[in-house]
């Protein structure tokens, strides 16, 4: 009867064993990859900045002629110097992602002539910049001919009007290494008024050419931030896993060799002690019989 019960005990023990193999899972690991770590872009501080703009030399030319008799006044750190005028001191920022920026400039010009019938001013002008275009925004103040010659001169402020497009196909972007100082540069970019530069400012249609402009900007550009990339899986979930033809080791997933040995040699040794206790209980059923004892 105990031989019987041994018997059961190490099949149950061979069963425990194998079910426990058979349980042994690989999890995903999620690991972080320091190599696949991707960097966010950046945006740019732009902190001196120049522009040189004749504005329009026609338009020059008709204020200081014998018809208007009139003159310009740069202000606020604009200057001139013919045939063009200086803003200096500008700020703003740029994305070397996207190409895209705006760079602010203090001052202004004031253009009267005719006795001051007219009387327009130019100021604050911002350049906005993208991938090979951009616009010259300005706050225009002034008073219109019609409403000058009626006895009326109240000026009339449009703010940030889109003047004149840019051409910036031929703009450059000089980083320096690592992402610190950056400096963009436009020379001679084409100009030409827009519509809502011809409805605010008069006197040209749309489209007409103004003078080429020249920028330079420089700044400084924040350190990328570093976005984390999981790592691939070191190992596959069981249900993932494609079971190997038989008599051939997998190439990948699974269980790690470490563990398939430890329940190899656990499966060994069960299987030994088993037979060794079988083995000796038939040798002590058989020397009972043989002292003419009880069959156990």
């Amino acid at each position: 009867m105990r031989s019987a019960v041994r018997r059961r005990g190490g099949v149950a023990t061979l069963v425990a064993v194998a079910v426990a193999a058979a349980a042994i899972t690989v999890l995903p690991v999620q690991a972080i990859d320091a190599e696949a770590a991707v960097p966010d872009a950046a945006g740019c501080t732009i902190t001196d900045a120049t522009v040189t703009w004749g504005f329009k030399e026609s338009f020059r030319s008709y204020i200081s002629g014998s018809i208007a008799k009139g003159a310009w006044e740069p202000f606020g750190g604009v200057g001139y110097e013919t045939p063009v005028f200086t803003w200096t001191g500008g700020a703003g920022s740029f994305d070397p992602g996207s190409g895209t920026g705006t760079i602010a400039f203090p001052g202004g010009i004031r253009f009267s002539g005719h006795g001051g019938l007219l009387d327009t001013t130019v100021q604050n002008a911002t350049v906005e910049i993208a991938p090979g275009s951009g616009r010259v925004l300005v706050d225009l103040v002034g008073v219109s001919m019609d409403s000058a010659l009626a006895g009326d001169r109240t000026a009339v402020t449009s703010p940030r009007v889109p003047l004149v497009t840019l051409d910036l196909a031929g703009m450059s972007v000089d980083a320096a290494d690592g992402g610190g100082m950056i400096t963009l540069t436009a020379t001679d970019a084409a100009t030409a008024i827009t519509a809502e530069g011809f409805e605010a400012f008069g006197n040209y249609e749309t489209g007409t050419p103004f003078d080429p402009l020249t920028f330079t900007a420089s700044g400084s550009c924040a350190a990328p931030t570093v976005t984390a990339t999981p790592a691939a899986p070191t190992g596959s979930p069981a249900t993932a896993e494609t079971p190997a033809p038989r008599g051939q080791e997998s190439s990948g997933g699974g269980s790690p060799a470490p563990v398939i040995a430890a329940v190899a040699v656990a499966l060994v040794a069960v299987v030994g002690g088993t037979t060794a206790a079988v083995v000796a209980t038939r040798r002590a059923r058989e020397g009972s019989r043989s002292a003419g004892g009880p069959d156990a």
